[in-house]
């Protein structure tokens, strides 16, 4: 019962469902999807605000964007650590549903651009339900970040473009999870209760840096920075429903402090214009996931099994690689494909129930139609594959989050696979 809380607390901030490694979520603009995800060397979309602040300057008209990307993603746990077992589990994920907007405009003739946009860089859920062997680590998670960016830029001359812009980042977080009490019934089954988290996080500030080149009418180079955000949940509020001998122990009322960090993002990008018809890109993103070394908690109120704990996760920088194309068709219908390939930051021993994290592959595709001058449809397509990943019992012992002679984990041993099927749509109008 002493780690109850901080195995909760630790799914409560590292549970962000992702669709880049760790818990990043890379749906900011759905053109930019379609392709790869690539972004930075782009300018012909408001979406630049958030992937390179500095290729706004190069935009030709005023933009409003809004845009969608409904997630259907399932995740899959085998008990591989037992032999010749067939437990096999598949979560019941609810829909995600991460949405960006965005504003751009400057006056006249003026080399001064300026937006806001509004996105989910972190967010959606995982549910395993309440019967799986590991319910006593997670039951059902939802969670909810937004950031709010306000940008400005200026094209120095026809060649570079150079923009800034402040991170403003909120979220909200609901963990449920079973809890097995010390001992067992009379009949000699555990007796279970059971808590719920919820918590908000207080606003976080941040911000990001853009240089956009365009050296020939054939090539455009891109290069951003966003700065590590520190998320802060303050009063976090913890429900439990656990035997009446032990209600002393957990207080009604009482609540926590904690803190997760959002990491940096260094992307640079290449786009070639082999035709008036074809652009290519390729892109990079060094991840600064090193910046998550552990997790720690302050309890208003402590106990006797209620500490402040501090538990290690000892994430490492990653990386990923995009490839991605645009194809005009005709003066209407744009066509896109792209792909890649992200490496995951969680080291052996780490894995979690709520981001079984591993090196995935994103293959896209995405269709853009233009209707007349004032109005464009993107749609886009995204098939996350990531090949399973098996999490030993001696693995997990290393890392120090699995101590079988306490009765004690942080993490599930056992093998997990994650498919995503995410579709997206934006509208956008010029002006």
């Amino acid at each position: 019962m002493k780690k109850l809380l901080t195995v909760c607390l630790l799914f409560a901030f590292t549970g962000y469902t992702s669709f880049g490694s760790g818990y990043q979520v890379l749906l900011q603009g759905n053109r930019i999807t379609g392709m790869g995800n690539l972004g930075v060397m782009m300018y012909n979309d408001a979406s630049s605000l958030f992937f390179n602040p500095g290729a706004m300057g190069f935009m030709d008209h005023n933009s409003v964007l809004i845009g969608g990307n409904p997630i259907f993603a399932s995740n899959t746990y085998w008990n591989s650590e037992t032999e010749n077992s067939n437990y096999v589990v598949n979560s019941d994920n609810p829909m995600g549903t991460p949405f960006h907007a965005y504003a751009v405009w400057g006056p006249g003739e003026s080399k001064f651009k300026f937006g806001i946009g509004a996105f989910t860089p972190f967010g959606s859920g995982v549910n395993w339900g309440n019967t799986w062997d590991g319910r006593d680590l997670l039951n059902e998670l939802t969670l909810r970040a937004i950031q709010i960016q306000p940008t400005a830029s200026f094209k120095i001359n026809d060649k570079i473009s150079i923009g800034a812009g402040l991170d403003l980042t909120i979220g909200s977080v609901k963990l449920m999870k079973s809890i097995l009490q010390d001992g067992r019934a009379s009949d000699g089954s555990y007796s279970e209760g059971s808590v719920t988290l919820d918590g908000e996080a207080t606003m976080s500030y941040g911000y990001n840096i853009g240089v956009f080149y365009k050296p020939s009418d054939k090539l455009d180079i891109g290069l951003s920075y966003r700065s590590e955000v520190t998320m802060k949940l303050e009063d976090g509020s913890a429900e439990f429903e656990v035997p009446e001998a032990l209600l002393p122990f957990f207080p009604e009322g009482n609540t926590f402090n904690a803190e997760l960090p959002l990491p940096s993002v260094i992307s640079v990008g290449l786009g070639y214009h082999v035709s008036e018809k074809l652009t290519l890109g390729t892109q990079f993103d060094l991840v600064g996931w090193g910046a998550y070394k552990s997790l720690d908690f302050d309890f208003k109120n402590n106990t006797p099994l209620l500490d402040d704990t501090s538990s290690p996760r000892n994430y490492e920088d990653s990386w990923v690689l995009h490839l991605g194309g645009e194809y005009l068709l005709n003066t209407k219908i744009q066509l896109r494909a792209g792909f890649y390939y992200d490496k995951t930051p969680v080291q052996d021993g780490y894995m979690t129930a709520e981001t079984p994290d591993n090196n995935r592959m994103g293959f896209t595709g995405g269709l853009g139609y233009s209707f007349g001058e004032h109005i464009q449809l993107d749609l886009s397509f995204l098939y996350i594959y990531s090949a399973q990943r098996e999490q030993t019992v001696q693995q997990a012992i290393a890392a120090g989050t699995y101590n079988p002679s306490e009765g004690s984990r942080d993490v599930m041993p056992g093998t997990y696979k994650l498919n995503a099927l995410i579709p997206g749509f934006s509208i956008a109008y010029k002006f």
